[in-house]
């Protein structure tokens, strides 16, 4: 797979109680996947943003699907962010199957920027469509990240 450096889009759309749909694109080719209420993903995407505008090295974000997961890693180059979605059969983060045992659907080369903005809407369009309390009625066992919302929107 060769590696792009183009602009980098996520979306993420709550959809019937329990499950969404992320979409990642490059500005040419696009993925989408089914998340499950099995993790607490949109949680893990806004941390993956906090880390990365922290300073961190690398971060991850896990979205179960039934079965399957997306990882995406996200990692400091030079002068850029390289952006990797991962795709593996089974659960990789319940030692399903092994770490290394996945298939590279999507790199970027993007900027911490891009993926906090990008983080920033995917936030910002849930908590104004749905809600923080219509959300956990739909996700049960997680709650809308409020408190990474506002450390995100407040940057």
């Amino acid at each position: 797979m060769q590696e792009k450096k183009l602009s980098l889009s996520i979306s993420y759309i709550v959809e019937d109680a329990g499950w969404a749909e992320i979409i990642i694109s490059d500005g040419d080719e696009k993925i989408v996947h089914d998340v499950s209420y099995l993790h607490d993903s949109l949680r893990d995407l806004a941390e993956l943003a906090i880390d990365m505008r922290s300073g961190a090295s690398t971060a991850k974000a896990i979205f179960m699907d039934e079965p399957g997961e997306l990882q995406l890693i996200v990692s400091k180059g030079q002068n850029q962010i390289d952006f990797e979605a991962r795709w593996f059969k089974d659960w990789e983060s319940w030692g399903f199957v092994s770490s290394s045992n996945y298939e590279v659907l999507l790199k970027v080369q993007t900027t911490v920027e891009r993926v906090i903005s990008q983080v920033t809407k995917v936030l910002t369009e849930i908590h104004e469509s749905i809600g923080p309390q219509k959300y956990k009625e739909m996700w049960v066992e997680h709650e809308f990240p409020m408190e990474q919302y506002r450390k995100l929107s407040n940057a």
